[in-house]
């Protein structure tokens, strides 16, 4: 198989995970090149890894993109037919590279990505879907998927120039949702390749997100951000008539989720998620304008991506088993200023 794979990883202070994630890379018959877009890191991962590997592409921004737009930048200086997008805490395992590749001999697919043992979750997920009114559900079974999670995702590189790369205004969190489902929408396949495994620590950057025994953990960072760029994806992916009942019906449970927050005591969080409506609404032309494109290329019709989803409200469910999560106040070193 010919070595057409570009391989961009985006790196803010991964630390020695940066060097693991380009080794087990190293090993794959199918890499044409690695790109690494350092995000500004100060721990020296970026520099002790292309110190390890002299052919190492380093795209040095100048400042902390987030996931979204170093994702583009790296992309844009790539020379392989197929794209794929690594978080620093993600092992491919040998072979699962070619194998990967190997799914877009079939015409019909415009994203793969890899089954995921997930340390922090402590299980196998296959993929991701959503449930009808945005929340993220990971897949502990095989299943057809809605999108698979930015940390391992390969693309067509001419797909991904002409749909406009991801949504450079959401920093990190959903853009990979928002890509998918953009893919989805124009007619082409996402999967997951089931012998294709990939080993992803889970949150090494930016903490929580994951489910476990014990219920979900997060951070007011990631809860803020999914929850605003969540409402942007459904504006500009959802066709006629549902945008228009699930929009506002998102709309609302964002903020009850804001009081049920503010009630336990994590006012800024509840703060900034209002903060992430307003931000909506600011940003409301450009998300019409990116809605109108969206719709245009449409070829498949929301019954078929909605076949794809959760049947049921998944942050009801997790909200009546395991109460209302636990959110640390704490903001990541990747944070952006607040919405």
């Amino acid at each position: 198989m010919s070595r057409n794979v570009s391989a961009v990883i985006v790196n803010y202070e991964a630390g020695d995970l940066l060097l693991e994630c380009i080794t087990a890379l190293a090993r794959q018959s199918s890499l044409l090149e690695t790109i690494v877009v350092d995000n500004g890191s100060a721990d020296g991962s970026t520099a002790a890894a292309a110190a390890t590997y002299e052919d190492l592409q380093v795209v040095t921004p100048g400042a902390n993109l987030g996931f979204a737009a170093g994702a583009n930048a790296g992309a844009r200086v790539a020379r392989g037919e197929l794209l794929l997008f690594l978080n620093p805490d993600v092992c491919l395992a040998p072979g699962s590279l070619s194998v990967l590749a190997a799914e877009f001999e079939d015409t019909s697919v415009g994203v793969v990505g890899p089954p995921l043992d997930v340390a922090v979750a402590g299980q196998v997920e296959y993929g991701a879907t959503l449930d009808p009114i945005g929340s993220p559900v990971h897949l502990a079974h095989r299943a057809p998927v809605l999108y698979v999670p930015g940390c391992a995702l390969m693309t067509r590189a001419r797909l991904f120039q002409r749909l406009g790369g991801f949504d450079e205004r959401f920093f990190m969190f959903v853009e990979d949702v928002d890509y998918c489902w953009r893919v989805l929408l124009t007619g082409l396949d996402v999967r997951v390749a089931q012998t294709a495994p990939a080993e992803h620590e889970g949150g090494a950057v930016t903490p929580g997100g994951y489910l476990t025994a014990a219920g979900v953990t997060s951070t007011r960072f990631r809860v803020v951000l999914r929850e605003r760029n969540t409402l942007a994806t459904l504006l500009k992916c959802y066709g006629s008539p549902l945008v228009w009942i699930v929009a506002p019906v998102y709309a609302l449970q964002s903020l009850a989720t804001a009081i049920a927050l503010a009630a336990v005591g994590r006012r800024r969080t509840a703060m900034e998620i209002a903060g992430g409506l307003w931000w909506n609404i600011r940003e409301l032309p450009t998300t019409v304008d990116l809605r109108r494109t969206v719709q245009r290329s449409r070829r498949r019709g929301d019954r078929e991506v909605v076949r794809r989803m959760y049947r049921g409200l998944w942050k009801l469910t997790l909200l009546i088993h395991f109460g209302i999560p636990e959110v640390s106040e704490q903001r990541a070193a990747t944070a952006e200023p607040g919405p």
